[in-house]
Formats: C-alpha cells, structure tokens, sequence
C-alpha cells in the first residue's frame, strides 16, 4: 500500500531559504547523485552531538537554524529521493545512535525519571523528515531491531504526552516498534513479567492498549500505530488470543458513534491486519469484519468522510481476497510469459509471493472452484466504489476489481467485467441518428469504470474477445467533455481513458489489436494536439506512444512521436497549430483530425479554444481542398445556423478562416470548386443570423466571431453582392457602437478591411464623421474613431478627406474645454482612440506621408500628441488621463522618426524648403523635454513607455547614417537634433539594463538632467509630481534625489565661477537662485491646479527642512513665495493641501525678519481655523518650528510652546480665540485689526 506523505516543514523560514536553494533554480539540471551528502552528514553530526537530557545548550534560534539548514539540503530531494540511499544507512545511523541510547537511559539507566530536552525532539524531527522524504518502508530497515531495545523502547513511548505536539517523536517509536515486533523470538520470552501458566503476555497487553489511545490521533502517530498493532497482532504467537479481541473491540467502538479519527485509524489497522496477515489466521475474523463494514456503512456520519470510504473499500477487498484461495487465474491472456527467468528458459514455472506464502502459477485449465457468498457482497461494494464521487475510493475500488478477478473462476470474472460495461451505459440515451447521448452520464462513475478496465486489461484479466464492445465505449470516454453550469466535467475521464489506451500497449500482441487500430490511433492523435487540458494531452500522447513502441502498428508512429512529445503538445497554441498540421499531412490521420475539430472542437464551451480550432482547421483545410469543398465548409454553413451559441461562435470564424485559407491556396477560381448552393449558403451566413443574438446576454461574442468571419471574407477579396455588404456594414457599424473595448476594436480593424477590399464612399466618410461630432453617442464616438484610422488614405479616393479626418481626430483627442458653448469634451476613451487612430494612419501613410499630408496638417497632428501629453484627467477608475498620454508618446515614437527623416531628406535637396519642415527645429528638444517628464511622473507603467520612446528616438539615425558604417557620429547623422546629446546618451543608454519601473534606479540618474535648461522646466515638473506623490517608495526616492541634488548647487554664478574648475565648460550647471526662479514660474503657470501646486507645497516643506532653500535667505527674495503659500491656504478646504501650507509657512519662517513676522501672524490666524484637525497641525509645526529655530530660547518662546503644546485646539473656535491672542503679545507680533463688516444699502 502506498502510503500517505504529510508535509510537516511548511515554515515561511524553510520556504525562503528554498527559493536560493540548489532546487529552485529551473535553469540548473536535476542532480544526478546526492550532492549534499557532505553537509548532511556534518549537519547531521553536528545535531547529535549535543546533550539530549536536561537544559538545552542551544537556543529555540539556533535549533530552527539546524532544523531549516537540514531541511534545505535534505528536502530538495524529495522527487528524487532515492538518491539518498547509498547514504541513508549512514544518516540514519548517526540519529539512532544517541537516540537509542537515551531510550536505555530514561527507562532502565542513570538518568530513568528525567525527561527529554527540545534538542531531543529535534533528533526525532529529523528522522521523522527522512522518512517523509524517502518513505518509512525504506528508512525502517535501517533501525535498529535487537531484542534489549523492546520493552525500553516501548516504555519511552508510554513516557510520552500525546497531547503534546512533539507527534515526529511518537511516530519514529511506533514504526521502531513495528519493526522490533517482527523478530523471530517468542515475546513471552522477551517479556520480563510473562507467566507460563496463561496464555497472555503482559508486555503484549501494555503494548496493544498503548497504541489503541494513538488510533483516535489526527496525525501521523495514528498511522504508526495502525502499523504497530498490525504487525503486533499478526505474530503467531499473539494472533490466537488477541487478534479476535481487537477486532470484537473494534466493533464495539465502531458501534458506539466514534469520532471520525478513531474509525480511521480502526479501519486502517484492519487494512494491514489484512495485508500482512496469514490467510489462516485471517479466515475465522473475516466474517466478522464483514459484519462490521455493513454496520459502518449504515453510519451516515462516518460515510461522509473520504478516508473512510476508502478504507472500507480497500478492507472489503482485503477480506475478499482473504476469502479466495490464493491462485493466478489460468484462463488469463498473457501476451508472451510475464515472468523474466521463463522468458530467458531459466525455470519452467513461475512463482508468486504474497505474504509469506508461495505459490506456482499453474498452466493447466481453470478449475472449478465454489466462492463464497460473501465475496459477491465485496463485489458489489466494490462495485459502488466505482460509482463515488472521491477519486481515492474509485481508484482503490478499481484495483479491488483486478486483485479480486485474479481469483475468481473465468465465468464469474466475465459477469465482473459485464458488470463494469454497464457503468458505461448508465444515464446514455440513444439519439435519433443512433449516436450516444452522455450529457446526463456521471462523469465520476465513467472515470471508476474505465480505472477497473484498465486494472484488468494491464493484468490480462480483459479477453480479447471483449475488445469489440469496449472500444467504442473507451473511444467517447477519451471525448468526455460536457459543460455543466460554469464549468466542464470529464478531464478525468479522459484521462483514464487514456490509461485504458496505455495498458492495452502492455496487454496484448499487435495481432489483438489490429482490427481496432485505426480507431484508436486516430482518436489517440485527436485527443493528444486537440484536448483543451494540458495533462490530457500529455497523457494522450505518452498512450499513443506506447502502442507505438510495442505494438508497431500505428501508422507513421515514429515520425509522429517525434514531434508530438511530451514537450510539444503542452502548449495548446503549438499543438493545435503546428504539431496537428504535420500530423494532418499524413492522409490516415487528416480527415479524421478535421472531422473531430467539426465535431468536438470547433464548438467547445472553452471560447479560447473555439478560437484557435478554428485557425487548426483552416491549417488542415489546405491540405486536401476537395475535401475543405466538399465537407468541411458545407457543415460549417450549417452550424452557422445553429441556434447554440457556442456553436454557433465557432462555426463562424472557423469558415472565414477556412474559406480565406482555400482561397489563398486554391489555383482554382471559388465558383469552380464550391458548388453554387454552397456558395449562395455562405453569402447567406451573415444576413440570416437571428437579430436577438445580437443583443443580450453572449451576443459580443456572437458579434466577435463575425467580425472575424467578415474580415476574413473582406482580405480574401471574396466576391459578394450589395446586399451582403450592406449586411456587413450594418453588423460592423452596429459593433462599433458597442461598450466592449475589445469589440470595438476587433469591429474598426474588419471595417478596415471591408473598406480597403470594396471601397469607401463619399457617404460612409460622412457618416464616419458625423458619428464622431461632439453630440454624437459617446460609445459609437469611440468606435467609429477607431474605424477612421483603420482606412488606408494612400487610395486615391480617400484621400481628399484626409484634412477633415486628420482635424476631427485632433479635436476629439483634446482635453481641454472647448471655446463652442455646450459643446461637451469627448470622454477619455475617445480621446485616447483619436490618438490611436492618428497615429494608425500616421504609420499606414508611412513614405507616403509627403504626398498625401502637408507640413501643416502633419504638425496639427503633432500638436495633437503635445496637448495629450498634458491630459492628466481622473475619475474613479484613477488616472485615465494615462491611457491618452501612454497613447501619444507611442505616437511620436512613430511619427517623429519619419517626419524627421523626410525633413532630413528635403534639406538635402533643396534648403529653400525649409520653411515647409514637417518638424520645426524647437520641436526637437521639446519632444525630450516632455517625454522626460513622463519618464520621471509617478505610474511605472508609463515611466516604462517614456523610456522606449525616448530611446528610440534619440537614438534613431538617418537613412543615410545607416546604410553608411562609421565609428564616429555626428549630429547631422541623427534624426532629431537635440542640445546636450552626449549628456542624454550618458544618462539613457540603449540598452534594457536600467529598469524604469524601480525609482531607486531612476531618479539618482535623471536627476543630472536638471543641469540642462531646454529640458529643465519639464523634467523639473515631474519630478515635483512624483516627490509630492503618495505612494511611499516613490516618494522617499524621488524626493532624496532632488533634495540632494538642490543641497549640492551653487547659490550664485560667482560661485559657479569659482567652483569646481575642472568641470567641462560645455556643461551647464544650475544655480540656487535660478532653481527658485524655475520654481516660481511654474507657480505662475499652474497656479490654480491643484494637480501640480499640492505636490509643489509638499516639495517645498522638504527642501526648506532639510535647509536647502535657507541657503539663499540673502541672496533671494521669497516674498512673492510667502506671498503664494498664504494665496493656497487661504479659504481653502482640501486638508492635503493645507496641511503641505502650513508645513511649508514654518519653514519659511527660518528665514527671519519681516518675512517671519508675516508668516507668523498668517499662523496664528490658522490657529482658529474652523477645522480642528488643521488647528492641530498648525499648534504642532509651530511649536517643531520654535524648537528647531537657530535663536536662543527666550521666556517668551518657552510660554508661546508651552501654551501649543498644553492647550486642546479641538474646542470650539470661541475659545480658542482668547487662548490665541495671548500669542501676539509673545510673539512680539501686533494683532491684525478685523476687516470692516460689509454695510448694507438702503
């Protein structure tokens, strides 16, 4: 029995040193030998040799460091653990050597009394792990098993507390235990206080009801002493007197209600009482456990639980077997002699071990032999085992089935397997066409049964002449997909199913299989490269290429395993598009594979795999046109009418792309190889489609796959009528007003090509134009400017409206309110699709840009991207204004390059034309300047676009640069002529080594661009709105490398002038004085948007605290900037914003003189302000003010702080305000005079 492994390491600790181990690295090869061994024995080592008893000499630190080092080391092999034994005797033997000796000592030695340390239960921890990561079966040989180490052993474990949570050191005794109770002496030779005169051992009774009060256990020290009692009970000098007690005391507590624990652990002794049990001590019990599995299963309570009902399976099946006589049924097939000696003529007869019984495979005709009635109860339990929706229960009933068949005469086997058949047909109608219906089939009780078919196919126990009815049965279990409610049922199905198709590989000779070859190497084929579930088609192909390994007869097997390998068929994309293709070449396996994708695939309840059958379809199309002409589109024009919309969705982008696929392959005119009937049917697919599925729940996906199968048509230049057009354009155009964005898309990208293929006209550019005026819908706004950047302006036709296009375009993708009154700005959605659309035809114009777009109409469209880049728009989704400014900043990584190119190309030719310049020569830094304040704003995301396109565009050179190869560059070579290149190119290296999504390695670079003046007010822009930002890793980067960066500059050109002398001349270096000139003016320009100005005070009260700006107290005059703190917080509502006021008020009262004066009495007035918590803030700054300023403490500051700090500035405005005035006094301040209240006219 495989056993049950129990993850007991899952610490955080363990799981972080993992993530650096050896084994966490995928690109390192799996270790071929144990290569830790070193370590593991010095670690090993090192844990044993500390004292076991008494006070621990290691702390509960430096315990869990040995506990985590081992485990790193040792646990990594736990998917190839057996590397570790040709060191496990020694491993083992280090920790069992103290361990035994502390057992002696603690029971019958100096020490007996005293208890074990922490550094004990480590030891048994370890041991415990080795066996988790080897297996016990495996660890328990290398114990020790001596006859003195018995009862101290067994008195260590009755030392133990079971409600302790020390189970690791419980478990290790127990199975030491069940390994000492195997030695060949009589305990009651053993046992110290045995009496000749009974027949009961008192060590085996202490033994026996010691290990019962572990079966109610949830852990591991319950299956230890399941192992325990069974090995103890099967002796044969205690299964006479005590085996029959424990099973009548198993019923007894199985009788009286039980916890869930104890049943499992009861149950779970029998299973191996049963297991290493003689079949003569077993039979005088075994109609007594039977008795007792029927009161069981009459417990609703315990029949809940998984575990039991496993366990109750695999013991009926124990006692069935225990019931027959112990024989390999002759009447079996066996392909060849399963034994190795036979085969190699050592021995004529073959032997089989069970137990410690052996027996001789006879050759001679099946006797006839009685089975006891009780067996047929097993059956049918085994039976319903099947039928359980656990997977433990089905599989552990499924190898009941091929255990107990092995012993049973050929007729009752051949009922077992009929038995099994009829699972298949359970809930399966039959369709008018003949066909199964298993929609309403349990998918749990197809899985049983194809797990028991092939438990008996793999031992020979299926005749060949059962092949006949199974295979069409095996053959839909490998189809079983159903949908049920919002999921699919039947991957496990198939998957046993494909373990069916494996064993037969093993079962039978190529001659069996011949007659049922083709169906299953053509469904084995379509289920490995067709199957929506990676392990399904996994499990397919290792199936199909084990028949083709033993078997020899499918078609083309080797070269189709080569390709369809484990590896290739695990991604679905390269499995339905390139590895089913190459089967399809092979004519055996092509109609089939196309048959299936009609049948099963193309109509899939998985959209995504709808979507890619039908481009595997179209693959395999092309491969046989007489058959995609004569089949494969003649049924998909049907499906397109089904009223299943899965079908439906399917059948739809299967036939455009099929169609287009043929098409492009067929030398052949389409009305020559597709009949007329068929053709008028295709022309009628889109007109015919129901109008109610294109509305209401699932109609965008109906919408979306003809939008596809309409595109299609329209690239493959399909000819049609007006009538279908119309139809198209009103499906398209209807689309276009849809919500999806997706959609959307997908619609402007298939009008694209209808237009391209048959044309625009002067009314649809209307219509195109009109649904995108300022009153129209906002969603077919959105749409329809998508669709005016997918037409192709360089036809002659379409070009005279490029003008209009190009000027509705830029006005829709501007965020500013419009000068029109109630003309309503375009939502941000529209705005970012007229970008796209802008650009789209930007990149389709390409070379054609000169001829078909002035300078003029080019540079609104430049314009346009400038004024984008400036739309910082927020609703409740966020920033959406992002979306617009990530959307230009791609378009002049497009635009820029060309139009700069074709100014390049003109001045060469003709320099009387540079007034006409697609570029003006300023545009060229101010593309930087602004890209650099995006590179540097708060969203990674666009940080990340900033980057490429700036990259991209500084470093793009003419074509005439690179068609030349030079080692030096001159500007002149460069498309985009910018100021300080060699400083950019130093900052902005092309190459991916520097990651603009982390700030820490951002800002400490970019920050040296203030230095240059074309890009100082941009950059410096978004460097205010990133360090007066909220999230704090970009904030705590963003702001200590501009505060650094300020601390370090002049304060005037005299001291630049004798500054550093050895700085490059060329380099132009930022003063103090200027950096507050550059400050102010952005207050000028965007005072009044609390965009910018918050995170401006936020930036200001940084650089004034860390003492910056009061470097120029003498050389600057702050007045205008007092005066503009005191502007923001004046009536003002937003906390942010004057909190980030008054922090930057006290810092700007370090600077002394009136200047202090007029900042304090602006304090004072903020200390009633009708906000508490404003009220509370200004008493705090002030107070961190007054103790932080350079002047001496007076008394009269000492009183000011002590009245901020004492008062509560949380009570009411009135009296507050007494408490306020004292202040003026104190402050030396004269208290401003009340405006005169307004009179009222009379």
């Amino acid at each position: 029995m495989q056993e049950d492994q129990e993850n007991v390491f899952d610490q955080e600790a363990f799981l972080d040193e993992l993530e650096n181990s050896h084994f966490a690295n995928p690109a390192i090869k799996a270790p071929s030998h144990f290569i830790n061994a070193p370590q593991v024995f010095s670690g090993l080592r090192n844990v044993a040799s500390y004292p076991l008893v008494g006070p621990s000499t290691l702390d509960l630190r430096e315990r869990w460091g040995l506990r985590i080092d081992l485990e790193r080391q040792i646990g990594g092999y736990q998917y190839q653990s057996y590397l570790l034994d040709p060191c496990l005797e020694e491993m083992i033997t280090i920790l069992v050597t103290p361990i035994r000796k502390l057992v002696h000592d603690l029971t019958i030695g100096p020490l007996k009394g005293q208890s074990m340390n922490e550094h004990g239960v480590l030891v048994f921890f370890m041991i415990n792990f080795i066996c988790q990561t080897r297996g016990y079966k495996t660890v328990v040989k290398f114990l020790p098993h001596e006859v003195a180490d018995i009862e101290p052993t067994f008195e260590f474990l009755r030392m133990q507390d079971k409600r302790r949570g020390e189970w690791e050191t419980r478990y290790v005794l127990l199975i030491w235990l069940s390994l000492m109770c195997m030695i060949p002496f009589d305990l009651r030779s053993i046992d110290s206080q045995a009496s000749k005169s009974t027949n009961r051992i008192p060590l085996v009774d202490q033994m026996i009801d010691t290990a019962k009060t572990y079966l109610d256990c949830a852990g591991k020290d319950r299956d230890g002493s399941s192992l325990f009692l069974a090995r103890l009970l099967t002796r044969r000098d205690t299964c006479e007197v005590y085996l029959p007690e424990f099973v009548e005391w198993s019923k007894s507590i199985l009788s009286c209600e039980p916890n869930t624990f104890q049943a499992i652990g009861i149950l779970g002794t029998l299973c191996w009482i049963f297991k290493l049990g003689q079949r003569e001590v077993l039979l005088p019990i075994a109609d007594s456990v039977e008795d007792m599995l029927v009161f069981v299963e009459s417990k609703d309570q315990l029949m809940s639980n998984s575990a039991i009902k496993k366990l109750i399976v695999k013991l009926s099946q124990r006692v069935g077997l225990c019931l027959l006589k112990l024989r390999v049924a002759a009447w079996r097939y066996q392909r060849g002699s399963r034994s190795l000696a036979s085969n190699l003529g050592l021995e004529s007869k073959v032997t089989v071990k069970k137990g410690s019984t052996t027996i001789t495979e006879e050759t001679e005709e099946d006797e006839d032999f009685e089975v006891p009635d009780a067996v047929e109860n097993v059956i049918e339990r085994l039976m319903n085992g099947l039928r359980d929706r656990d997977t433990i229960v089905r599989w552990s009933a499924a190898k009941g089935m091929g255990r107990i068949s092995n012993r049973l005469p050929k007729e009752m086997a051949d009922d077992v397997v009929g038995s099994i058949f009829d699972l298949f047909s359970e809930d399966v109608f039959k369709l008018p066409n003949g066909q199964p219906d298993i929609s309403s089939a349990s998918e749990h009780t197809w899985h049983g049964a194809c797990l028991a078919i092939a438990e008996l196919s793999r031992r020979g126990l299926l005749l060949p002449t059962r092949l006949t009815e199974l295979i069409p049965w095996i053959i839909l279990a490998l189809k079983f997909d159903i949908k049920r409610g919002a999921h699919s049922v039947g991957g496990n199905v198939r998957d046993s199913a494909c373990y069916v198709c494996w064993s037969f590989a093993r079962a039978y000779t190529p001659e069996v299989l011949d007659a049922h070859v083709r169906k299953l190497s053509n469904t084995l084929i379509a289920v490995s490269v067709f199957d929506r579930d990676i392990n399904i088609r996994r499990a397919s192909s290792a199936a199909f290429q084990e028949n083709v390994g033993r078997m020899g007869i499918f078609p083309h097997g080797i070269e189709i395993v080569t390709v369809a390998d484990y590896f290739s068929v695990g991604n679905i994309t390269n499995s339905f598009l390139t590895v089913a293709p190459f089967i399809a070449e092979f004519v055996e396996y092509r109609h089939y594979l196309a048959q299936h994708l009609l049948d099963f695939v193309i109509s899939h309840w998985d959209i995504a795999v709808r979507e890619v059958a039908a481009e595997a379809l179209a693959k395999i199309a092309v491969l046989d046109l007489d058959f995609a002409c004569s089949v494969i589109i003649p049924e998909l024009t049907k499906m397109c009418a089904s009223l299943d919309s899965a079908i439906r969705h399917g059948a739809l982008i299967a036939l455009g792309r099929t169609c287009k696929a043929v098409k492009a392959h067929s030398q052949t005119p389409m009305d020559q190889i597709i009949s007329a009937k068929d053709l008028q049917d295709i022309s009628n697919v889109v007109p015919s489609i129901p109008s109610f599925t294109l509305s209401g729940f699932g109609s965008e996906h109906v919408r979306q796959a003809l939008c596809v199968h309409i595109a299609c048509f329209a690239e493959a230049g399909w000819t049609v009528d007006e009538a279908t057009l119309k139809s198209w354009h009103a499906i398209v155009y209807t689309t276009l007003e849809r919500i999806e964005e997706p959609l959307q898309k997908l619609a402007s990208e298939t009008c694209g090509a209808v237009d391209a293929q048959y044309g625009v006209t002067e009314a649809t550019f209307d219509y195109y134009l009109s649904r995108i005026a300022p009153n129209a819908e906002r969603f077919g706004r959105r749409g329809f400017t998508l669709a005016l950047g997918e037409i192709d302006y360089k036809v002659a036709g379409n070009a005279p409206w490029l003008t209009k296009v190009v000027d509705a375009l830029a006005k829709n993708a501007d965020h500013r309110p419009a000068s029109t009154p109630g003309v309503m700005v375009a939502d941000v959605e529209t705005r970012r699709n007229s970008i796209n659309a802008l650009t789209n035809i930007v990149k389709v114009l390409d070379t054609k840009h000169k001829d078909a777009m002035t300078p003029s109409l080019s540079y609104s469209i430049l314009q346009a991207y400038y004024t984008g880049l400036q739309d910082y728009s927020i609703d409740h989704r966020g920033d959406v204004g992002s979306w617009v400014r990530e959307a230009c900043m791609q378009g002049l990584e497009v635009m820029i390059p060309l139009v700069a190119r074709l100014d390049s190309e003109a001045k060469g030719a003709d320099v009387q034309q540079q007034h006409q310049s697609y570029l003006l020569d300023v545009d060229h830094a101010q593309v930087l300047g602004k890209l650099l304040q995006q590179s540097v704003e708060k969203i990674d995301r666009i940080r990340v676009c900033a980057a490429k396109v700036m990259t991209t565009l500084l470093y793009a050179r003419t074509e005439s640069a690179m068609a030349v190869e030079s080692n030096q560059e001159a500007e002149h070579e460069y498309v985009l002529h910018v100021p300080h290149r060699a400083k950019l190119m130093e900052v902005i290296e092309n190459n991916e080594e520097l990651n603009w999504m982390q700030p820490a390695e951002v800002y400490p670079r970019v920050v040296q661009l203030l230095n240059l003046p074309e890009y100082r007010s941009d950059l410096l822009l978004g460097f205010i709105v990133s360090a007066g930002g909220i999230a704090e890793s970009l904030v705590r980067h963003s702001s200590a490398c501009l505060i650094e960066f300020v601390s370090n500059l002049p304060i005037t050109i005299e001291d630049l002038a004798t500054g550093d002398q050895d700085s490059p001349s060329s380099q132009p270096t930022l003063t103090l004085i200027e950096f507050g000139n550059e400050i102010m003016r952005i207050v000028e320009k965007y005072e009044g948007q609390d965009r910018i100005i918050v995170p401006l005070l936020e930036v200001l009260d940084m650089l004034f605290e860390s003492g910056s700006m009061l470097m120029m107290e003498d050389e600057y005059d702050f007045t205008p900037m007092v005066r503009f703190v005191r502007r923001q917080t004046l009536r003002c509502k937003d906390m942010r914003k004057l909190t980030a006021g008054i922090k930057t008020l006290c810092g700007l009262c370090g600077l002394g003189g009136k200047i202090k004066k007029a900042i304090l009495v602006e304090l004072l007035r903020l200390l009633i302000h009708p906000f508490p918590r404003i009220r509370n803030i200004t008493a705090d700054s002030m107070y961190m003010m007054l103790n932080g300023s350079a002047d001496e403490p007076t008394p009269e500051t000492e009183e000011v702080g002590q009245i901020l700090v004492t008062t509560a500035w949380n009570q009411p405005v009135a009296i507050l305000t007494p408490i306020r005035d004292q202040l003026y006094p104190l402050l030396q301040l004269e208290k401003p005079k009340p405006a005169p209240a307004p009179t009222r006219a009379k």
